[in-house]
C-alpha cells in the first residue's frame, strides 16, 4: 500500500511538471509575424524602401552629326508656277539619335540641303539603325529656265524647268495695271468672274473633289484686285493675302485654296487665264501633298462677250 502511494504521488508531480504555468498557452513551432512600427526609420539596406530616382541624361550635352543619307527622288509638282519637293530617306545611327535641323541654300544652279542629327552625348543606346523619311520644299518660284542640282548631304540629283518658272501679273495690280494693257476693269472682273464660275459653280477645274470638302474656299489675292471679285451662287470664297494664309495654316493646320497663276493679254480681244488649287503648309508641317490642280482658259472677246475655251489643265 505504501509504495502504491509513493508511485502516484510521482505520477502527480510528472504531470505538473509538464502543465505549462500560468496557464499561458504553449508556444507555436512558428514564430508569430512581426507587426513592424511605421514610425521606425527605414534602413538603406530595407528592400521596402523607395528606390532613388534614376540618372537623368543631360540632354544640353548632346553631339550634332550629319544625317545618313540614301537617296532622294526630286518631284516636279503641276502647277504654275511649278512646285519642287525632294523626299529624302536615309537612317538614324542608333536609338537615341533624332533628326536636328534641316537647312537649304541656293549657290547658283545647285540647291544644298543640309540635315543633321542630334544625340546625348554620354547617352547608353540601342545599337539599331532607325530610317527616317523627309520632304523638303525647294523654293523655285521665279527661277529661269534650265536645270538645277540638288546636294543633300552628298546625294545628288537634278531637274529641269523648260520654262521660266514664273506668273504673269494680272492685270489691276500694282505691277501690271490694267491701263498698260489696254484692258478696262470691268473686262478684268467679266474674266475673274467667267473663270471662278466655270472652276466652282461648273466645277470644272482638275482635283475639285479637293475644294469641295472645304466649308470656306479661300482665294488668294496674288496677283488679282480683290475689289473686281464678283459674289457666286452656292460658293462661300473668303480672300486671303499669301502671308495671311500662311498664318491660317501655322494656326489651323494645311488647307487648299485658289490662286491666280497667270494672266496674259495676248491682245484687247485675247486673254489666257490660269487659275489653280495648292497646299497651305504649316511650317511644322512634315505632309507632301500629290494633289490639287489648274486650268488655263483663253479667252476671246466676241459681239456677245467674251467665250472661253480650256487650252490646258493640270493635277499635282
Amino acid at each position: 500500500m505504501k509504495q502504491k502511494t509513493i508511485l502516484l504521488l510521482l505520477l502527480l508531480l510528472a504531470l505538473v511538471a509538464c502543465t505549462p504555468s500560468g496557464g499561458e498557452p504553449a508556444a507555436s513551432d512558428n514564430p508569430a509575424t512581426e507587426t513592424p512600427d511605421l514610425d521606425a526609420p527605414v534602413s538603406s539596406d530595407d528592400p521596402t524602401a523607395t528606390p532613388a530616382p534614376e540618372e537623368t541624361v543631360d540632354l544640353e550635352n548632346v553631339t550634332i552629326d550629319d544625317a545618313t543619307v540614301e537617296s532622294i527622288d526630286v518631284m516636279i509638282l503641276e502647277s504654275f508656277p511649278v512646285q519642287v519637293h525632294v523626299n529624302v530617306t536615309g537612317y538614324l545611327g542608333d536609338g537615341c539619335t533624332t533628326l536636328n535641323d534641316i537647312e537649304t541654300t541656293q549657290e547658283g544652279d545647285t540647291f544644298l540641303v543640309h540635315i543633321t542629327t542630334q544625340r546625348p552625348t554620354d547617352a547608353m543606346c540601342t545599337q539599331q539603325l532607325v530610317g527616317f523619311e523627309e520632304n523638303v520644299a525647294l523654293d523655285v518660284e521665279g527661277l529661269p529656265a534650265g536645270t538645277y542640282t540638288v546636294d543633300v548631304n552628298g546625294v545628288t540629283d537634278t531637274f529641269t524647268l523648260d520654262v521660266d518658272n514664273v506668273a504673269q501679273p494680272l492685270p489691276g495690280t500694282d505691277e501690271e495695271p490694267a491701263s498698260e494693257l489696254d484692258l478696262p476693269d470691268e473686262d478684268v472682273a467679266d474674266l475673274l468672274r467667267l473663270t471662278l464660275e466655270r472652276a466652282l459653280v461648273d466645277q470644272e477645274i482638275p482635283d475639285y473633289a479637293l475644294l469641295a470638302d472645304q466649308n470656306e474656299i479661300v482665294l488668294s489675292t496674288e496677283n488679282i484686285n480683290p475689289a473686281l471679285l464678283p459674289e457666286l451662287d452656292g460658293v462661300s470664297l473668303v480672300t486671303m493675302s499669301p502671308e495671311e494664309i500662311q498664318a491660317k495654316a501655322d494656326a489651323d493646320g494645311d488647307f487648299p485654296y485658289l490662286r491666280f497663276q497667270g494672266f496674259t493679254a495676248v491682245s484687247d480681244d485675247e486673254v489666257n487665264v490660269s487659275l489653280g488649287s495648292s497646299w497651305a503648309i504649316a511650317a511644322d508641317s512634315d505632309m507632301l501633298y500629290l494633289s490639287g490642280g489648274g486650268f488655263t482658259i483663253n479667252y476671246t472677246r466676241t459681239a456677245d462677250g467674251w467665250t472661253g475655251e480650256v487650252t490646258e489643265a493640270w493635277i499635282s
